[in-house]
């Protein structure tokens, strides 16, 4: 005859004694992380910490580049799609010295501005530089192709290209010639 279900459920299991101290000597009062050992391992993340830090460091500021670089596109994006949308004009406003960017609709007033954030700066690559870019998005989205520039401190830039002939904006980063 088979076992039932509660027979089966009551019936005692083999288990691993793995892990099972029955039966073995409690611990050594010796056993344990010695002062040195444990300088040791700190000095080890000290060191490890030390060699990993400055790579950080870089790692943020290009990720602050990249990223305003994006903003300044989805801004020109923005402006496009609303001058496009509502048949009206739209500008982005970008001012270098101050790095802020602000795009507005002049017929309504509506405008929206932001700060580029500390260490990134900005130009369309003329010379002399202007005290304010202007890019201006008619009713039919037709734009005038441009490019602006965003470096940091390390020389590391970005370029938003604007295309005439699609209108959106384009963010690739710019190689460092060797020296």
């Amino acid at each position: 005859m088979a076992p039932t279900g509660c027979r089966v459920a009551m019936a005692k299991m083999r288990t691993s004694l793995a892990g099972n101290n029955a039966g073995r000597h409690p611990r050594s009062p010796e056993a344990g992380v010695t002062l040195l050992e444990l300088v040791i391992v700190l000095a080890i993340i000290a060191l490890t910490v030390s060699l990993v830090a400055p790579r950080f460091g870089n790692w943020t500021e290009e990720w602050a580049l990249r990223s305003a670089a994006i903003r300044v596109a989805q801004t020109v994006r923005y402006a496009r799609t609303r001058a496009l949308f509502e048949q009206s004009y739209y500008v982005v406003e970008i001012e270098p010295s101050t790095r802020s960017v602000r795009v507005f609709n002049p017929a309504s007033g509506f405008s929206r501005a932001y700060m580029l954030p500390r260490g990134v700066a900005i130009d369309d690559g003329e010379d002399p530089l202007p005290s304010v870019v202007r890019i201006l998005f008619p009713p039919s989205g037709v734009v005038e192709e441009r490019n602006l520039w965003l470096s940091d401190r390390r020389r590391s830039k970005y370029r938003v290209h604007v295309s005439f002939l699609i209108g959106s904006p384009v963010v690739e980063a710019v190689k460092q010639e060797s020296r």
